[in-house]
This record gives structure tokens, sequence and C-alpha cells, in this order.
């Protein structure tokens, strides 16, 4: 414990240094503190977190986003050791984001690394595997054998507690021979520690043995003291289940004491738990008894010790929210001064443009009003002067169109009387070569028959219909439109006759440009009749000039 007192004292020395010179914090200095932080995260972790958190305010405020990153993977990873979870997850998802966006991509997967120990914690097995083999594809890319050997010995940890020892020793064993290749001891012996864990597990205790003295041997070498107690209470452990109570003891026994002089409270209790063990497994049950109540004890200072390191943690979070709440009042009532200053100037200049504008407003509108007093006189000659023009455009229009409407008129008058003389010679044509069949010789007789077919399909398609319709349509319009949708269609024979009909024409004009009889006229007259639903009474000739 006094070790521990000494180490504390030490890092607040250094802190409260490292603080009292931050009045001018540069990048560079900000990353050294934060690496003295980083020495003493495991000896004391509560000074640790503290500099971590007062560096990551500052790397903030100084907008240096990798330093606010690796302060939060540094609070992050001892948030975890202290079990706070939840906030330990926060502070590593924001380094991850960080390191993301930098591609800084070895800190990427140490942050990766610990969320993959977070989540093994909080029994998310699988997303914890996720995160360590991230961790490993990163640290391949980039070829960092280092970390690829203790993400490897990360890996086969949690297959060590998922009881899967088969994958924990390949990877444990992967992890070793990284190491051993890079010569680097301690991380050696703590995997020989792992892979002895595993044999001991599998109950092969002979090679547990082998890798936990292998070692304590190296760990006694480098000198730490923390791991050669851990080293020494899985030997004594090993011993006591081969059934060396002895040898068992003695080991456990000097774990415990170590453990004791550095004021370890952690280790000494798991030494003393195995003496109890050891004890009870040699039937002396009042030692056993007497250890286990020793451990107790020591169970409720390791409680006492860590619920005051938490507390100092929270503690810790707790003034830095506070100090963080207070510098934003200050921030917000300096901000709220500046834009009330603005916000006066701002209304002094507004009134004063205000001002000049209705100034320059009014004599615009004064101006204005003239000028469109005068465009209203201009407007008002103008409109007259279109009026007038419009009179006269409208007077020229309808002369125009009576112009084209007699036009028109006297061109459908000649186009009708001009098909009547036609066809009237066409008949006494017709006529003279039917009584010259009965005289002239049979071949004759078959030319003048084709000539009189070819007279007849002159009658029954007669080309000018179409010219005559499309000056009946502009003098009569919508005269065809108007009387098929009275009659529901008519055929291009009683369209013709109706149009005639139209024009008051006389029965032998139209039987006669229609090249047909009178009968076949008045039959035709009688089908246009029925087709148009007149009555007996109604005048066909009427009805079809009111249309």
């Amino acid at each position: 414990m006094k070790g521990l007192i000494h180490i504390y004292g030490l890092a607040v020395i250094l802190y409260c240094f490292s603080s009292a010179t931050s009045s001018a914090q540069n990048p560079k200095a900000i990353a050294s503190r934060l690496d003295s932080a980083r020495i003493i995260s495991k000896s004391a972790p509560e000074s640790a977190f503290i500099i971590a958190s007062e560096l990551l305010e500052e790397s903030r405020s100084a907008e240096i986003d990798s330093l606010t990153g690796q302060c939060q993977l540094l609070r992050g990873y001892i948030l975890f050791q202290f079990g706070m979870f939840q906030d330990a997850t926060e502070a590593l998802y924001e380094a991850e984001h960080i390191f993301e966006i930098s591609r800084q991509k070895k800190l990427l997967a140490q942050a990766n690394n610990v969320l993959g120990e977070v989540y093994y914690k909080i029994k998310s097995t699988e997303s914890a595997l996720q995160r360590h083999e991230k961790a490993l594809r990163i640290y391949g890319e980039i070829r960092d054998e280092e970390g690829k050997a203790e993400t490897k010995s990360f890996i086969g940890g949690m297959f060590e507690k998922s009881m899967e020892y088969s994958k924990a020793l390949d990877y444990q064993t992967e992890s070793l021979q990284l190491f051993e290749s890079l010569g680097m001891k301690s991380q050696i012996a703590f995997v020989r520690e792992n892979i002895g864990s595993i044999y001991e597990d599998l109950a092969r205790y002979d090679s547990a043995y082998d890798n936990f003295h292998r070692a304590f041997l190296i760990n006694s070498q480098l000198g730490d003291s923390l791991k050669v107690i851990g080293n020494l209470n899985n030997l004594g452990d090993v011993f006591r289940k081969t059934g060396e109570y002895e040898k068992g003891l003695e080991y456990s026994v000097k774990a415990a004491e170590m453990s004791q002089r550095l004021g370890l409270v952690y280790q000494q209790k798991s030494a003393v738990v195995d003496i109890s063990k050891v004890y009870a497994a040699m039937g002396e049950y009042k030692s056993a008894f007497d250890y286990l109540e020793q451990s107790r004890r020591l169970s409720d200072l390791v409680y006492s010790v860590e619920s005051s390191r938490q507390l100092a943690i929270q503690e810790a979070q707790y003034n830095l929210f506070t100090k963080n709440q207070q510098i934003k009042e200050l921030q917000q009532a300096r901000d709220f001064d500046t834009k009330m200053r603005w916000l006066f100037l701002t209304l002094v200049c507004l009134l004063f443009i205000l001002g000049w504008v209705i100034f320059n407003r009014q004599k615009l509108k004064i101006k204005g009003n003239k000028e469109l007093l005068k465009r209203q006189e201009e407007l008002l000659l103008i409109k007259e002067q279109l009026i007038h023009t419009e009179k006269e455009n409208l007077r020229l229009l309808e002369l125009k169109m009576q112009t084209e409407d007699q036009a028109h008129s006297k061109s459908l008058t000649a186009q009708t009387l001009h098909v009547i003389d036609k066809n009237r010679m066409l008949e006494d044509i017709q006529s003279k070569l039917k009584s010259s069949l009965e005289e002239d010789p049979k071949e004759q007789k078959k030319r003048i028959r084709n000539l009189i077919k070819q007279i007849d399909f002159n009658f029954s398609h007669d080309t000018d219909w179409d010219d005559f319709k499309q000056t009946f349509e502009k003098v009569h319009q919508d005269f065809f439109k108007n009387i098929q949708a009275r009659s529901g269609g008519l055929t291009p024979a009683e369209m013709k006759l109706a149009s005639l009909m139209r024009l008051n024409l006389s029965s032998k004009e139209i039987a006669s440009s229609l090249g047909i009889s009178m009968d076949s006229l008045r039959i035709s007259r009688y089908r246009l009749r029925k087709k148009l639903n007149l009555r007996k009474d109604d005048s066909l000739q009427q009805f079809l000039l009111c249309i």
C-alpha cells in the first residue's frame, strides 16, 4: 500500500508541474504529458485518468483531433479497468471515429482491442471477437508484428474463457512465436502464463508448470514484482492440484508475503485464498479457516480500495463536467454580451439606413408620380390611336369577308352551273350514243358501250365534287358537320343531295347535277328525310336552308 501511495504522490507532483506550465500549450507538450499519463496508467490509474481528462479538454480547445482521440483511448482503457463499461465505450467510440477519419490505423487497432475486451466483459462474445479480428486485420495491413502478437493473445484468452481450448492454444502459440521473434521478454512471459493457464484448465499440469515456470524466470530476470507474484500464485496452484501440498504452500506463502510487502492487496488476497485451499486439501481446517477469514478481510479492503478508485474517477469526471459547464456558461455570457453589442450597433445602423431610405423614397415617389402621370397621358393618347386603328381594321376585315363571301358564292354557283351544264352535255351524248347502237356494227357497239361506261363512271366519280365541297364549306361553315350530327351518318351521295338542296336549286337541276332521273331523285329525297327524322308536314328544303 505504501508503494502505491508513493507512486500516486509522484504522479500528482508530475501532474501539478505539468499543469503549472500549460499556459502556452502546444501539441508537443500535450503529447509529452499524455505519454507520462500512459506510463503511470497501471500503477496510478486515478492520476492518469485526471491528467488524460485535463489533456482531453486542452486538445479539444486547440482542435487537435489526433490527441483528442489518444486521450479518449487512454480514458476508455482506465474506465474499463474500473468496470465503468458505459463510460468506457463512449470514450472509445469517439476515439475510434477520430482514428478512422484521420487514418491512424495503429491507434484504430488499439481502440478495437480495448473495445473487444469491454464487449467480452459485458457478455457480448461475438462482438468482442469481431473487434479483435478487425484489430488483427489492421495490424496485418500495416505489418505491425507486435500488434498482431498482442491481438492473437487477446483472442486466445477469449477462447480460453469460452472453454474452446484448442483455438485458444493455437492463438496463444502463434502470439508466443511472434513475440519470441521480436525478442520481447515481458510479453513472452505474459503469453507463457496464458498458455500455462490453458494447460491447467485441461489438467495437463506438467505443461502448465513448464510454462508458468518459464514466465516466472523471465519476470524475475526483468524484476517485474507484480507479475512474479502472479507466477508464484500459478505455480502454487499447479502443485496443489497435483497433490504436492508442501511445495504449493511454499509458493503461495511467498506470493502472499511479497504482495503484503509491496502493498498489493488484490494479489495478497489471491495468495491467501490459495493458502486456505492448500490447508483445506491437507485436512488442516482450522488453518484453512483462519486464512479464509483473512482473505475475507482482504476482500473488504480490496473492495474499499476499488471503491475509492472508482469514486476518484467519478469525482474527476464530475469536476471535469462542472469545469466544462462553467466554461460554457462564461462563454455563453461573453457571447451574449457580444451579441447584444452587435445588436445595438446593428439597430443604430438600421435606423440610420431606414431614415435615409424613407427620405430618398419620398423623393423618388414624387418624381415617380410625375413620370407616371406623364406616361399615363402618353398611354391614353396611344390607346385612342389604337382604338381608331382597331375600328379601321375591323371595317376593312368586314369588307374583306363580304368580298370573300360574294366571291365564294359566285364560285359555288359557277361550279354548280358548270356541273349542271357538263352533266346535261353528257346526258345528250349518252342519249345519242344509245340511239346509234341499233344501227352500228357489232364492233362499233362494243366501243360505244365502253364509252357509255366511261361516261357513267364520270357521273359517279366526278372529281369536281372535291372542289365544290371545299368551296361550299367556306360559304356554309359547319353544314356537313351539323347535318351528320343530326342524321347519325349520311352517304356521300346523300351529302351531295343535301348540299345542292341547300343552294336552293330546282329538282331538275339537282337530278342533272347528280346524273340521276327524277324518280331516283324523289327516292333519294325520301331516304334523306327519313335519316333526318323529319315529320310528314316538315319541309326538307326549309330544314336544309336553316342549317
